[in-house]
C-alpha cells in the first residue's frame, strides 16, 4: 500500500496490516494511492501530519485485484505512525473491518507462503542504510503466487553439487582424513535397518499443500539457492549416552507402536560419519549435535569459577550460559624435579603403540571429572615431580575447536585424542560384551534352525509316499 500526501509531496509506506486489510474488503476495495510516479522514502516529518486530511481512497480496478490474487502482490512492512492512523479511520469511515473472515483467511494465506519461501524480501543494502539513517524501517516482500516461480539462480541446488565434486577432487575433505584416528562415540537413534530416526518439522505436520506448492518445492530444490536452507527434518547426535537413551524413551513413549514394530535403539558412531553428514549435500536435513546437558549444567554451575580453570579466548559463554559441547585440555606445569632440582616443564600426553612405533597424542576430554581423573593416575606415573593435586585446565567447545583446526596448522587433529567420558565407556564396554553374547545365540539359533529343518525333512521323507529329493 502506497500513500500519498498533497502537501509534502512524499510517498510512504504502511504496516503490512493495512495492506493485508486491502484484500479483506468486498468488492469496494479501496486504497490509499500515489498520484504521481516518483516514489521516495518519507521523511520523518511525515509523521507529523496527524491531521492531514488530504489523502484520498481509490479503488482497484478488476485487473488490478485479479493480478494479486492468482499472479503477484507487493507488500510493505513498516512501524505504525499517525498515517496508519488516518489510513484505519478512513478504512472505518468507508465502512471495511479488519477482523472480517476475508481477513483471516489472507492471514493464513500469507503465513503458509512465508514458511513455503513465496515471499521474498526486495531490499538492497543502499535501502537499507537509507532507511535506517531516516529512523523509519520499510521493507518491500514481493509474494509470487501460482505458477509465478522465480528464474533460476546461478548458485542453484544442482549447480552446487557439481561444485562439492570438484572442489572434493582438488582438495578432500578434512574431517575425512583427520578423523580416522579418533574413536570418539557419538549416539544416534535408528530404526531395526540401521536408518537414522529423524524428527519433522512442525510447518511439513501443520500446513496442507496443494499441487503447486508441491511443484514449487520441487522447482525451488533444484533451481533456487535460498530455499533448500528451509530444513524440513533434524537428526540428533548424542555426546552423553544418557541423553540418547532420554530421547530413544521419549520415541517409544509418543510412539508406542511403531518403535516397537520398528525396533528403536541406540546406534554407536564415529566423530567422522556425523561431520560427514553435515558437510553432505543433504540440504533438507539438519544434523544436530546435541552436547552433554549435564556437564554444561555443571560447568556453568560450578567448573568454571574454579581458579585452575581457564576458559579459552574464543569461548562465547555467561554466567549462564555456555555454547557448544564443553572440552578440556590440560594444560603443560612448570614442576620441580626432585632428582635435579631443577624447574621442568611437564606436559600431559597419551601415548600409544601405531605400527610398532610410539605416538603421542593431545588428550581433549569431554567431562572435567575425566581431566580431573586422568591427571591424578598421571601424578602417580610422575612421582619424581612435584605436581599439584589438580590440573590447570583450558576450556573450549568441541565444534569450535573443529573449525579452528581446519584453518590453523598447528593444531592436527590426527595428533588429538578425544576421550569420552565415563559412562560412555562402560555403555561401550557393555555393548561390546552384549554384541558377543548376541553373535553366539544368534549362531546357536541358526545351528538350531538347521537341525529344525533338517529334522522336518527326516520326518517328510519317513511319512511320505514319494520321499524328498534331497
Amino acid at each position: 500500500m502506497l500513500s500519498y500526501s498533497l502537501k509534502e509531496n512524499v510517498v510512504k509506506n504502511s504496516v503490512v496490516h493495512q495492506y493485508e486489510y486491502i484484500n479483506s474488503g468486498k468488492n469496494n476495495k479501496k486504497i490509499l494511492l500515489k498520484l504521481n510516479n516518483s516514489l521516495n522514502i518519507a521523511s520523518n516529518s511525515l509523521n507529523t501530519q496527524s491531521n492531514d486530511t488530504n489523502y484520498k481512497l481509490i479503488s482497484r480496478n478488476f485487473f488490478v485485484k485479479f493480478i494479486n490474487q492468482f499472479w503477484e502482490e507487493t507488500i510493505f512492512l513498516s512501524p505504525a505512525n499517525s498515517l496508519a492512523e488516518t489510513y484505519i479511520d478512513k478504512l472505518k469511515v468507508d465502512g471495511l473491518s479488519i477482523y472480517s473472515k476475508e481477513y483471516k483467511i489472507f492471514l493464513t494465506e500469507f503465513s503458509k507462503a512465508l514458511i513455503n519461501g513465496r515471499i521474498n524480501i526486495a531490499c538492497n543494502e543502499l535501502d537499507f542504510n537509507v532507511l535506517k539513517a531516516s529512523n523509519t524501517m520499510h521493507i518491500k516482500y514481493i509474494w509470487r503466487k501460482g505458477l509465478n516461480f522465480s528464474w533460476p539462480q546461478k548458485n542453484s541446488y544442482l549447480l552446487s553439487i557439481f561444485k562439492q565434486m570438484r572442489v572434493s577432487y582438488r582438495k578432500p575433505k578434512f574431517y575425512t582424513q583427520n578423523f580416522s584416528a579418533n574413536q570418539l562415540p557419538l549416539f544416534t537413534v535408528v530404526n531395526n535397518l540401521k536408518q537414522i530416526v529423524l524428527s519433522e518439522s512442525s510447518n511439513e505436520i501443520l500446513i496442507n499443500k496443494n499441487f503447486i506448492d508441491y511443484i514449487y518445492n520441487i522447482y525451488a530444490k533444484y533451481f533456487l539457492n535460498s530455499f533448500p536452507a528451509n530444513v524440513k527434518y533434524q537428526g540428533l547426535f548424542f555426546i552423553n549416552v544418557k541423553d540418547a537413551q532420554e530421547y530413544r524413551n521419549y520415541i517409544e513413549s509418543k510412539y508406542l507402536d511403531s518403535s516397537k514394530s520398528k525396533n528403536v535403539h541406540l546406534f554407536v558412531n564415529r566423530l567422522n560419519l556425523y561431520y560427514k553428514l553435515v558437510n553432505s549435500t543433504f540440504k533438507y536435513i539438519d544434523f544436530r549435535l546435541v552436547p552433554d546437558l549435564t556437564e554444561v549444567g555443571n560447568f556453568v554451575s560450578k567448573y568454571q569459577h574454579y581458579k585452575y580453570v581457564k576458559i579459552h579466548k574464543n569461548q562465547k559463554h555467561s554466567n549462564n550460559s555456555f555454547q557448544g559441547q564443553p572440552i578440556y585440555f590440560i594444560e603443560p606445569i612448570l614442576a620441580i624435579n626432585k632428582s635435579t632440582k631443577k624447574v621442568e616443564l611437564v606436559k600431559y600426553l597419551y601415548s600409544s603403540l601405531r605400527k610398532d612405533q610410539k605416538i603421542e597424542y593431545t588428550a581433549v576430554f569431554m567431562n572435567y571429572k575425566t581431566a580431573v581423573l586422568a591427571w591424578q593416575k598421571f601424578r602417580q606415573q610422575m612421582l619424581n615431580y612435584d605436581l599439584p593435586m589438580k590440573p590447570k585446565l583450558t576450556v573450549y567447545n568441541l565444534e569450535s575447536f573443529i573449525e579452528q583446526s581446519e584453518t590453523d596448522t598447528s593444531l592436527k587433529l590426527d595428533n588429538t585424542l578425544f576421550v569420552p567420558a565415563f559412562e560412555s565407556y562402560i555403555h561401550l564396554k557393555n555393548a561390546a560384551i552384549l554384541h558377543t553374547k548376541s553373535n553366539i545365540l544368534k549362531r546357536m539359533v541358526n545351528h538350531y534352525s538347521s537341525i529344525k529343518v533338517f529334522s522336518q525333512r527326516m520326518l517328510w521323507s519317513l511319512t511320505s509316499r514319494q520321499p524328498l529329493n534331497w
